[in-house]
């Protein structure tokens, strides 16, 4: 069985700051011929002046050395999705650039690039963000069916169907199945689980995790419900599993 260790964002500073500026990635650009990467504006800033690879020494290119940098989107998107609040920063700032100097817009520029792209747009979470659950309670097999039905309480839950919650991104599946406990008034002989279809997930993940750990594209089948209950976000399918405790 795989083992899960769980890691401080210190510990991949390495992997996600540029040798050039020591700020995390901004726009990453890594280079062809070593495969070490920058900050787009701090490694042509370099190369105006210098052939080298400034980590190795590689020799990027004898005369043109900016053919030989490539944008580096999926190493951007890891940073941004590490790195708390760093995107909302970057899209202010990028704002506030261009508010500024609005002669130094870029006609074909994204909206990212004018930073015009919300958190929620790119798909990234923040901790203080509300995200929108659906809850409902797991078949599972006949002897974990047959469990639930000799409990009328628990039953009764059940028939009232899919609930729907508004939770910040930054809660853990403990502190939810400890409140889906309290709501739903679970007799103490039975132990709360949270699952994502027939995986449990673990009780120190928080929704941000799980909306990253789960592609977003998995929630699809949801959106029909969107609009009929005025939920802004996108859901994340949970549901409830009740299991007898071992006496």
């Amino acid at each position: 069985m795989h083992r899960t260790t769980r890691i401080k964002i210190t510990e991949l500073n390495p992997h996600l700051m540029c040798a050039l500026c020591g700020g995390y990635f901004i726009d990453a650009t890594t280079i062809v011929e070593c495969l070490h990467s920058f900050c787009k504006t701090c490694i042509v800033r370099y190369l105006e002046t210098n052939k080298y690879c400034p980590m190795c020494d590689v020799q990027v290119h004898k005369t043109r050395p900016l053919l030989s940098i490539r944008s580096d989107k999926t190493l951007q998107d890891i940073v941004y999705k590490l790195v708390p609040g760093l995107f909302k920063d970057e899209m202010k700032r990028r704002r506030d650039f261009y508010a500024a100097y609005p002669m130094a817009d870029v006609p074909n520029g994204s909206n990212e690039d004018r930073g015009e792209v919300s958190e929620q747009d790119k798909g990234n979470l923040t901790d203080d963000e509300i995200v929108s659950l659906s809850i409902e309670f797991y078949e599972g097999t006949r002897d974990e069916k047959k469990g639930t039905v000799e409990n009328g309480d628990v039953e009764k839950e059940k028939k009232n169907g899919v609930r729907f919650l508004r939770c910040p991104a930054a809660m853990t599946v403990m502190h939810l199945a400890k409140f889906l406990r309290n709501k739903m008034d679970v007799p103490s002989k039975y132990k709360v689980e949270v699952l994502y279809e027939d995986e449990p997930l673990k009780e120190y993940y928080t929704l941000m995790d799980i909306a990253y750990i789960y592609p977003w594209r998995r929630f699809q089948q949801l959106e029909s419900w969107e609009s009929q209950y005025s939920l802004e976000n996108n859901f994340l399918a949970l549901i409830i599993l009740e299991r007898s405790l071992k006496t």
